[in-house]
């Protein structure tokens, strides 16, 4: 082997590991990106209106008048497919192998305390509405509420107590 072929193995060596680092650095920065976004989706905007709109029915259930319950409704539904993208969300990080575990963890840290919180009460709202409106047809975004939350908080956990 001259010394020119041992100089390129040795820059195309060089390149691959360096190419290989870029990668896991993007894919990782990405993740964080996309974690940091998913709870700003959680805890802003639309989002955090209809957290409001269902606090207030899970901590006075008397205020609420029959006829804003379609607004609770809507409320209900806005909260579940946050959730929904949330599942989403953490499902593409998980999928980035081993450069999303920190991000995965972020994200998890983020949400947990809300993802909590809501595992004791959107069944207490849920049934409100049941009551008051009828059945709810949720099925798929509540699949996604449940799988969050059996990824996110462990077994162990206890809800917080309202």
């Amino acid at each position: 082997m001259h010394v020119t072929e041992v100089v390129t193995l040795v820059i195309s060596i060089v390149s691959l590991c360096t190419s290989i680092s870029v990668f896991y650095w993007q894919r990782r920065h990405g993740d964080f990106d996309l974690a940091r976004l998913l709870h700003a989706d959680l805890t802003g905007g639309e989002v955090a209106k209809a957290r409001d709109v269902l606090g207030a029915l899970v901590h006075t259930p008397g205020s609420i008048r029959d006829d804003v319950f379609p607004e609770v409704r809507t409320a209900y539904f806005t909260l579940l497919w946050c959730f929904e993208r949330l599942y989403a969300g953490r499902r593409a990080i998980q999928d980035g192998g081993t450069a999303s575990r920190r991000p995965l963890r972020f994200l998890d840290r983020l949400i947990s305390s809300q993802l909590a919180y809501w595992a004791v009460n959107l069944p207490r709202v849920r049934g409100e509405l049941e009551r008051r409106l009828g059945p709810i047809e949720d099925e798929q975004s509540l699949w996604a509420f449940e799988e969050l939350k059996r990824s996110v908080l462990p077994a162990r956990q206890e809800p917080p107590h309202t």
